[in-house]
């Protein structure tokens, strides 16, 4: 397609007409109405209305590994076993839960009334966030062992972001950002327990119900890191907006994962969760300019995850 921005640009082929051969194959009648969803960077997401449904169609992007759209869908049925709140995956008239359209492959789930986190515009509430730490430990006993898939934005790409960026970040940036890679190289990682993690538990891809009850969204980069990693991106991505600084952020979700998972955090994980979250805001402000500079991705999201990656860094100064 042509003329495009956005995550609609992602989709290398007519976008009506993949949403009607979607309508089609997974019975939801006419479509009466869609919308592409605005945020994110690597795939398009779509609110579509039709005359039996309204649903959210994920059209990842042709350039996505083969098989993703099995692998999260397969890793959304496995959380829905442990308790895990996910929007709903369709089935098509086949049975089959993957579609694949003109080198696209599609998912077709729920649309679950409320919001996201980020369209909240706020940092979640006390009861919310221990709501979303619940998630996060349930998805932490999802016993899986999958192909490993390449996140460009996992802090284990924190030392050699920086070094395609050296010449991007300004004086500020460079030290803030060297702290932090000081930081994580001082972790013994060969010691922190190793889970299956969700890897992007970040505003977006959180939803806040009508009825209040919290969902996860998209597990399309999930992998088996520390749990500590996860933990971090939440607190530095997530919580960002408190009136709190970064690592007080972090032993707040310390403590209530402590009270919500099966194992506790160790003392070793704590002290190694401070030097991931700050890797994790270094991480945030590294990737946001990389979308900014490298793939011309200029939009508020960008502008408000460099601000917010800054803002961690800045927090572990005043600590």
């Amino acid at each position: 397609m042509t003329g495009l921005a956005g995550p609609a640009a992602r989709v290398g082929t007519d976008l009506a007409a993949l949403l009607a051969h979607v309508a089609d194959a997974f019975a939801l009648g006419d479509i009466a109405s869609f919308s592409v969803l605005t945020t994110g960077y690597e795939d398009c997401n779509v609110d579509v209305t039709t005359a039996a449904a309204r649903v959210v169609v994920k059209v990842f992007a042709p350039g996505r590994a083969a098989g993703i759209a099995a692998r999260t869908a397969g890793l959304i049925t496995a959380a829905h076993a442990v308790g895990v709140r996910h929007p709903r995956l369709h089935r098509d008239a086949h049975g089959a839960l993957v579609l694949s359209y003109h080198q696209h492959q599609v998912l077709v789930m729920d649309f679950v009334p409320g919001q996201t986190i980020y369209d909240r515009g706020r940092a979640p509430s006390r009861s919310e966030l221990a709501g979303i730490v619940e998630q996060a430990a349930a998805i932490h006993t999802i016993d899986a062992h999958l192909e490993f898939v390449f996140d460009p934005w996992a802090i284990t790409n924190l030392a050699p972001l920086a070094g395609q960026l050296r010449d991007v970040l300004n004086t500020e940036q460079s030290r803030l950002v060297g702290q932090a890679l000081e930081e994580a190289a001082s972790v013994d990682r060969a010691v922190l327990p190793v889970v299956l993690i969700h890897a992007d538990l970040t505003k977006g891809n959180v939803l806040i119900g009508a009825d209040g009850a919290v969902s996860v969204l998209d597990f399309a980069v999930a992998n088996r890191f520390p749990r500590v990693q996860e933990l971090a991106v939440m607190a530095a991505n997530l919580t960002h907006g408190s009136p709190e600084p970064l690592p007080t952020r972090v032993e707040t979700i310390a403590e209530l994962y402590s009270a919500a998972a099966e194992v506790p955090l160790s003392t070793v994980e704590r002290v190694a969760l401070r030097a991931f979250a700050r890797a994790a805001a270094a991480m945030e402000l590294l990737g946001a300019l990389a979308e900014w500079h490298h793939h011309g991705n200029r939009g508020p999201e960008t502008e408000y995850l460099i601000g917010l990656g800054l803002a961690g860094l800045r927090d572990y100064g005043l600590s």
